[in-house]
């Protein structure tokens, strides 16, 4: 949330060469809602912070949960495997040809991961796998970046560990266990750089969160 307001307040003349902002910022979600997100930001930030966020953010829902439904993980259990594939290929489909049309240039925020991995069961997990390598790929071709939350706990440990190997870079939240219980964010990796581990302590404030560098926890 906080990068995608503040790419939303940038502007050309703080770019340094070579320097580009993309045209768009795209959520894309399933289950997750625009208002929920709203509810998230605007609690949280200020109101400046969610104008600029929602100036700039756009949102594309994909499916729709059925209203007597819950949750996602209760409707791909309860329901036959035939619909579920059928709303899978729908998805897809739909994710295909958005790609093809609003992707170049922009900035891709899948929120969250989980729920689009979810629809692949246990036998069909190598066709998501492959997705996330096709849309790498075209990531570099068309000139866009992808950003997805994944949420831990949600996905068998094995199957969340081969979507996190797909990543360029991996940036994970966790509490420090030490007194104060501070909330950390840890950079493991960047492809492309040299960067090593970095640690960081997350402060929430009224226009996002700010990092102040830490060593890293043992």
């Amino acid at each position: 949330h906080t990068l995608s307001a503040r790419l939303a307040r940038l502007n050309g003349s703080g770019l340094g060469e070579n320097q580009v902002l993309p045209e768009r910022i795209w959520y894309l979600t399933l289950t997750t809602t625009k208002d929920s997100v709203q509810r998230d930001v605007c609690g949280k930030f200020s109101e400046d912070f969610c104008r600029a966020f929602f100036r700039r953010v756009l949102f594309r829902s994909f499916w729709e949960l059925p209203e007597s439904f819950g949750d996602l993980a209760r409707w791909l259990q309860q329901t036959d495997g035939k619909i579920v594939r059928e709303a899978r290929a729908r998805i897809f489909s739909d994710l295909s040809k958005f790609l093809e049309r609003e992707a170049p240039n922009s900035v891709l925020v899948f929120f969250p991961l989980n729920d689009f991995a979810q629809f692949f069961s246990e036998g069909e997990r190598v066709e998501f796998l492959a997705f996330l390598e096709e849309l790498a790929e075209a990531a570099r071709k068309w000139g866009f970046l992808v950003l997805a939350s994944l949420v831990p706990g949600t996905l068998d440990p094995s199957f969340e560990a081969n979507i996190l190997s797909k990543a360029d870079g991996l940036i994970t939240f966790r509490k420090d266990q030490t007194p104060g219980g501070r909330e950390l964010m840890i950079c493991e990796k960047l492809s492309g750089t040299l960067l090593e581990e970095s640690c960081f302590e997350v402060c929430s404030g009224k226009d996002g969160l700010e990092l102040r560098p830490l060593t890293c926890p043992s």
